[in-house]
């Protein structure tokens, strides 16, 4: 005959309680007084034996509530049929049939010649002893499981937090820091449906908001010059190499002799100023209906900012001498970067260079700056291989990509001018005859 395993009254006000879990599978068998299932009121929990030995059939399932008194799960004898369950109201409190174990004496003591270990600190001690902190319900995260003083200061705190037996339980078994989660219960108190949330939370985590930055001011100004340029303009690019292995040479002599640490920027603005001389077209701009030939060379160089790109312009570019536009770059470069500009030093360019060398860039696409209608960039500096005089030879050499606005200007042109810049930067004294 099956025996009924019902929900327990645990004091006289209570009414009902939930099932915490079941010790035992469905249909495992178990010995008679043996726990098989945890339960609670509001107030405490407690453990259920089995009414008798047999196979256990489960009927309220963990975190279900039953009445006092109503059927929770059976022991049923081998071959013996579940019974089937009615919720009827449960019987008067004296007329239900359960062992109340409040008044029942408490489990003899372990035997003293055999005491549970407790592996703790000193200081975990003498804390537990003023927070009067039973160490046997502390985890210890030290070495070998040692309970750490901040163990038993973690504990202390938890259990300060108000919540409710259940929840209190669950987040223990799952190793959950209850100051860490917000209660809904009354007065802020924190249920079970509250730790089960956590739970999901830490096995779903809220994915981190990425940051902004906001798109105004110069990052904003470039974007639509950028846009004008691109869809104002029917750009090409043309790409080509320079061999300067006779300008590297000659950097470092200049840079001893003038005690200066020349960059090859200074060598190529000279270059592009001197070839826009000989290339008035890449040298112009479009205005309206009418095409004008600049006679003055003011080139941009492109200096890169934590907001975004500005182009300073050297005046009459190829009138200066390298060491004077050494000196121009680096002053207008540094007072760039401080933000120390005038409107006259940042406008009025007839051709812009970008260099995007020092990044390792060995190609790419630069984007003219309007109203100029040509940009050179430049790429890094690497090694290569050359036949020189049928030997073949280490050489240093430098890709140049020039972008024009194809409107205005041919291809041929553009790579006549390309070529004038390559020659002047491949023979680099001819930088120096007036």
């Amino acid at each position: 005959m099956a025996t009924q395993i019902i929900m327990p009254k645990l004091g006289m006000a209570m009414t009902e309680g939930t099932v915490v879990k079941w010790l035992k599978q469905d249909g495992e068998e178990v010995s008679k007084s043996e726990p098989v299932v945890v339960v609670m009121s509001k107030k405490i929990t407690y453990t259920v034996e089995a009414p008798a030995a047999g196979i256990l059939r489960i009927v309220a399932g963990p975190k279900e509530t039953r009445a006092v008194g109503q059927v929770i799960g059976f022991i049923l004898s081998p071959g013996e049929s579940m019974p089937v369950v009615e919720m009827v109201p449960p019987p008067a409190p004296e007329a239900v049939a359960v062992e109340v174990r409040e008044a029942a004496p408490p489990p003899p003591p372990p035997p003293p010649e055999a005491p549970r270990e407790i592996r703790a600190s000193p200081a975990a001690r003498r804390l537990a002893r003023e927070l009067g902190v039973d160490l046997t319900r502390v985890r210890g995260t030290g070495p070998e499981g040692r309970i750490t003083e901040a163990d038993v200061q973690a504990y202390y705190d938890q259990q300060q937090v108000r919540a409710t037996p259940l929840a209190r339980r669950i987040a223990e078994e799952e190793g959950l820091d209850l100051s860490q989660i917000q209660g809904t219960g009354p007065g802020g108190r924190i249920t079970e449906e509250d730790v089960l949330r956590a739970l999901e939370g830490r096995k779903a985590p809220t994915p981190t908001l990425p940051k902004t930055i906001p798109f105004t001011g110069m990052r904003q100004a470039i974007a639509e010059r950028m846009m004008e340029s691109l869809h104002s303009m029917a750009q090409l690019t043309l790409t080509t190499r320079a061999d300067v292995t006779e300008l590297m040479g000659l950097r470092e002599t200049l840079s001893q002799r003038w005690n200066v640490r020349l960059s090859y920027t200074d060598f190529i603005v000279k270059a592009t100023a001197l070839a826009l001389k000989e290339h008035l077209t890449l040298n112009s701009s479009l205005v309206g209906e009418e095409i004008v030939l600049h006679e003055d060379v003011h080139i941009g160089v492109a200096v890169a900012l934590e907001e975004g790109l500005i182009v300073p312009v050297i005046r009459q570019a190829d009138r200066r001498s390298i060491l004077e536009i050494h000196q121009i770059v680096q002053d207008l470069a540094e007072r760039a970067r401080k933000g120390d500009l005038s409107v006259d030093e940042v406008t009025g360019g007839t051709f812009t260079i970008t260099n995007l060398g020092m990044y390792g860039i060995d190609v790419f696409t630069p984007i003219i700056n309007p109203p100029e209608v040509a940009i050179l960039g430049v790429g890094r500096i690497f090694e290569d291989l050359a036949l020189v005089n049928g030997q073949i030879a280490v050489c240093s050499r430098v890709v140049l990509s020039l972008t024009i606005d194809h409107r205005i200007i041919d291809g041929a042109p553009a790579a006549a001018f390309l070529q004038t810049v390559v020659h002047y930067l491949e023979h680099p004294t001819l930088m120096f005859v007036p």
